[in-house]
């Protein structure tokens, strides 16, 4: 391991309620009933929002992983 920064690895976990949320608004804006780019453009937004929340999800669990490493217990233990 180069750093056993083990709040850097945290912070991920921040990031991805912030894909969530983004994800959550790409939805909202493809279900307004004002979206004018069509069906494709819509499926197209659709799986490329889930791509990025899914690669997000797989960064908190390597994140969480690398805490354990480091630390030997999982983040949320004696919390």
């Amino acid at each position: 391991m180069k750093n056993k920064d083990t709040d850097q690895a945290l912070e991920v976990e921040k990031d991805d309620d912030e894909i969530d949320a983004l994800h959550r608004k790409i939805i909202t804006t493809l279900l307004d009933p004002n979206w004018k780019h069509g069906i494709e453009t819509a499926i197209d937004m659709t799986l490329l929002g889930r791509y990025y929340e899914r690669c997000a999800d797989h960064a908190v669990s390597i994140a969480r992983r690398v805490y354990f490493l480091v630390k030997g217990k999982y983040a949320n233990e004696g919390a």
